[in-house]
């Protein structure tokens, strides 16, 4: 009897012994959870922040655009410098798909490949292209074409 006794009580320790470590891991795992939720949140309030600057920017060139003065802008939009290490992380793990619907993530999907390096580079370059193309019209003398062809077009990429 005394033997019984002595072997319920280990199966009931490990029991409780595996409870507690699987109680102990769901606690633990909840809480690095919330945290990478608090995470992405305070990476997309920056990036939004950066946006918005980035808007201000853009008024800035359409205003140089329209003023035919593409020489005196020198504003530069370095998209690549968004925050998605928490959010490339969550989607990793799968903590996104939790949290998140699937246009939810699709949006964001969008918004970080624009937001990259190659995005950053294909706008650089099209600011300068339109810079040139103001540049040789304005030493050609063809200033009608400019404001007849190239301005519209300049004028639309700032709307996109």
């Amino acid at each position: 009897m005394n033997y019984f006794l002595q072997a319920l009580g280990a199966f009931f320790g490990v029991l409780a012994g595996t409870a507690v470590t699987i109680l102990v891991g769901l606690y633990f795992q909840r809480r690095n959870e919330t945290q990478q939720t608090r995470n992405l949140k305070f990476e997309l309030e920056l990036d939004i922040k950066k946006i918005e600057t980035w808007l201000e920017e853009i008024q800035r060139y359409r205003n140089a655009v329209n003023g035919d003065s593409l020489h005196t802008y020198f504003g530069y939009f370095d998209l690549s410098r968004i925050v998605s290490v928490t959010a490339n992380a969550m989607f990793q793990s799968g903590l996104l798909h939790k949290k998140l619907s699937h246009d939810q993530i699709g949006k964001l999907q969008v918004i970080f490949s624009e937001f990259s390096v190659f995005g950053e580079q294909y706008f650089s370059n099209q600011l300068s292209q339109t810079r040139k193309t103001l540049e040789q019209c304005r030493a050609a003398g063809q200033m009608d074409l400019w404001h007849s062809e190239f301005k519209p077009q300049a004028v639309a990429n700032v709307d996109f």
